[in-house]
């Protein structure tokens, strides 16, 4: 049982990091595309909303197309146990209410200083704007570390 669970975990990691490197060059795509480099769905003086992570993780596990449609491009704030830190962000795994769902939360952030000070396992509150979901990662872009 525990090489069994060893084995999903690793298969999750991977898939995180396959997410984030997709994700990173469709974003870098994204800027490269635009007229000016800004999102048009974003504002510089947007306040972010607060949302659960697990609310956030459910809505894209009930239907990617609508959640998609109602975040993307969205200022967001919410609370999460990390899971994952490398030097593109941080990754939150186990988000979604379903036993079984493959939803997780990519956060790249933009000042890695911040991540020095953090651990796995830690509670952190993050904004950062909602992109699409690839794999079962939402990606959340221009992150930054609030608490």
């Amino acid at each position: 049982m525990k090489k069994f669970l060893k084995w999903i975990g690793i298969g999750l990691i991977a898939i995180v990091v396959i997410a984030i490197i997709a994700g990173a060059g469709k974003s870098k795509d994204n800027q490269d595309s635009g007229s000016n480099g800004s999102n048009s769905k974003q504002e510089e003086s947007q306040e972010a909303i607060k949302v659960s992570a697990r609310d956030l993780a459910d809505e894209f596990d009930e239907n990617q197309v609508a959640a998609e449609d109602k975040w993307e491009g969205k200022l967001v704030e919410f609370s999460a146990e990390i899971t994952n830190i490398t030097d593109s962000g941080l990754s939150f795994a186990n988000v979604a209410s379903k036993e079984f769902s493959m939803a997780q939360i990519s956060c790249k952030v933009t000042d890695k200083e911040q991540l020095l000070p953090l651990k796995n396992g830690q509670i952190v509150t993050v904004r950062g704007v909602v992109g699409t979901q690839t794999l079962g990662v939402i990606g959340v872009s221009n992150c930054e570390v609030v608490q």
